[in-house]
């Protein structure tokens, strides 16, 4: 296991239980149709979409990653049937193993978000061009309605630590429409 991969593990268990409260200027954006929130720096951009992403909200250039910026996404859908928090997550995991190449688990905890059962799975995966990513995600259900936040940064970003908890921060934020 590479440095960078245990720091990140143990940064992963400061915190996971409890949520996270928004610095001092930061700003909440709050989708109009969705009602879902989401806190981030107030220095970061937001990028509002229709369809499965409603939001990224996009922060600094990571160095050496070719206009690479670190990032956190919420996407949700309307499930065609009930299912458990652990189903849906087996079912996206599945997914996510057959699209990025190199995917590898890191590990997965448990939390709540939003007073809503929450999985945080951290894992690492190599795009096509070579470059290592790390990405968290926080799936939480809200009745039909799956949610799944997505942060994303670089192996090699020479901030990755600093990018890891700020993001898992960022995510801790979250709470789910209703």
């Amino acid at each position: 296991m590479t440095r960078a991969v245990a720091v990140l593990i143990v940064l992963g268990l400061f915190a996971v239980a409890v949520g996270a409260d928004a610095a001092e200027g930061w700003k909440r954006f709050v989708h109009p149709s969705q009602g879902f929130a989401l806190s981030y720096p107030a220095d970061w951009d937001v990028v509002q979409r229709q369809g499965v992403v409603g939001l990224a909200v996009v922060g600094p250039e990571i160095p050496g990653a070719g206009g690479m910026h670190v990032s956190v996404s919420v996407g949700s859908e309307t499930m065609p049937r009930a299912m458990s928090l652990d189903q849906y997550e087996s079912v996206t995991e599945s997914k996510i193993a057959l699209i990025f190449g190199g995917y590898q688990r890191l590990r997965t905890d448990r939390t709540q978000i939003g007073g809503h059962s929450a999985i945080l799975r951290y894992y690492t995966w190599r795009r096509n061009d070579g470059l290592g990513i790390y990405q968290m995600q926080l799936y939480t259900l809200a009745g039909r309605r799956a949610y799944v936040v997505t942060a994303t940064t670089t192996t090699t970003s020479p901030t990755l630590e600093q990018d890891a908890a700020l993001l898992r921060r960022i995510m801790l934020t979250f709470t789910p429409g209703s």
